[in-house]
């Protein structure tokens, strides 16, 4: 989220600040159990069961606003986790879905201004929502929907300082607005302020006493911790809590995918390759959870591994490979690694000195309509080749 779009209207984005503290309303316990439930079940990606609870807890609760997010949750859920951040139209479902819960959050803390889990709800649900647009690079919509989920938080931990699930929000507030590039972090200093290194330490708080959150928080840390180039690199930790939730969660491709990406960064770039050649083997074998949808991300850290170790051809077959993908369905929407795979073997041919073959691939990757904010990378290849001093670069996609 570190390229939040920065705007002089806060207080028009943000959601009233109240005037005088209210007395706490506890969440029901019942509900409690059951969004938990939910939740859990969303990261060990089992959707069915995460809706069956937030559909339970919505026959039992229907004006609370945690059942419409957990339902709106898992939806969000669908888009990451089953298709890999690339279908347009689970964009739109997921998007009318969190506005009728913030509909539902807004009408029923009218009546309970109290409840400061309802407005932590209220701030989960604008913080996924600005996590859309920034996958989407809709800065402005990101920083709209950002600030009304601090705003909501805030105001959550003002009724409740002990509500530790409250500090997730704020702590990436406070890393990302502290992490801003450029003329960004200039303009965002007259209205917004943050504290990268607090933020990394609130996120740790709700690691470690967070009830909903905490999971949340520790994959958004690895995440930061694996973020290249940034001042904040601690790969080796990043290595040891990915394979603490592989051992929590033995089948699950994306906890797979964080260890592959944490050795990576960790420079492990054999066992990187060898957690992934064991990832597309459990694709192929069509295990649980393990989707053909993942091909292209698989096979593109593969190549990736082998990009930067300078063994261009290994590289250029496993990218080629993740790019045909986009081929053997012309009717699904194509999926960003496959995309990206093209842009990897534009650089492939650059380093290897065929500068017409990779300005070909990068013209093609340009064709695919940029759902993922690929453009600037493309512009930026098309004008300069792509040199051995950039290795390793990132795994993921921009």
């Amino acid at each position: 989220m570190k390229e939040l779009f920065l705007a002089a209207c806060f207080a028009v984005c943000a959601l009233p600040a109240l005037a005088a503290t209210p007395k706490s309303e506890p969440l029901p316990e019942e509900l409690r159990l059951l969004s938990k439930k939910g939740i859990d079940a969303i990261y060990a990606v089992d959707l069915p069961e995460a809706k069956k609870n937030f559909e339970e807890a919505l026959a039992k609760y229907p004006e609370h606003p945690f059942p419409h997010f957990g339902i709106a949750m898992t939806k969000w859920a669908t888009l990451e986790y089953l298709e890999d951040e690339s279908d347009p139209k689970l964009d739109k479902e997921y998007g009318e879905l969190t506005d009728k819960a913030i509909n539902v959050g807004q009408a029923w803390l009218k009546k309970h201004p109290g409840d400061a889990n309802a407005y932590l709800c209220m701030g989960g649900m604008y913080g996924l929502r600005a996590r859309l647009a920034v996958l989407q690079h809709r800065w402005w919509r990101a920083y709209r929907d950002g600030s009304k989920a601090i705003s909501s938080t805030r105001t959550a931990l003002k009724i409740d300082p002990e509500l530790y699930d409250a500090y997730l929000g704020l702590g990436m507030y406070e890393y990302y607005a502290g992490t801003l590039p450029g003329v960004i972090k200039l303009f965002a200093k007259l209205i917004m302020n943050g504290d990268s290194k607090k933020g990394i330490e609130l996120l740790n708080i709700c690691k470690d006493k967070g009830y909903f959150n905490a999971l949340a928080a520790k994959l958004l840390l690895i995440e930061i911790y694996t973020t290249t180039g940034s001042p904040y690199v601690n790969s080796a930790t990043a290595v040891k809590w990915s394979k603490e939730l592989r051992a929590a969660y033995p089948n699950h491709p994306q906890m797979h995918f964080v260890e592959i990406v944490s050795l990576f960064e960790d420079k492990q770039y054999d066992e990187s390759r060898k957690e992934a050649m064991e990832y597309l083997k459990a694709v192929n074998e069509g295990r649980p959870a393990y989707r053909k949808r993942y091909l292209p991300r698989v096979l593109t850290a593969i190549g990736t591994t082998y990009l930067v170790e300078k063994k261009y051809d290994e590289a250029a077959d496993y990218f080629g490979r993740a790019a045909a993908t986009l081929k053997e369905d012309p009717a699904l929407h194509p999926a960003r690694w496959g995309v990206w795979a093209i842009v990897r073997l534009g650089n492939v041919y650059d380093l290897k000195g065929v500068r017409e073959k990779a300005l070909e691939y990068y013209k093609e990757a340009r064709g695919y309509k940029d759902e993922w904010g690929f453009s600037e990378s493309i512009s930026l290849y098309l004008k300069k080749p792509f040199a051995e001093m950039e290795l390793p670069g990132q795994m993921p996609p921009p």
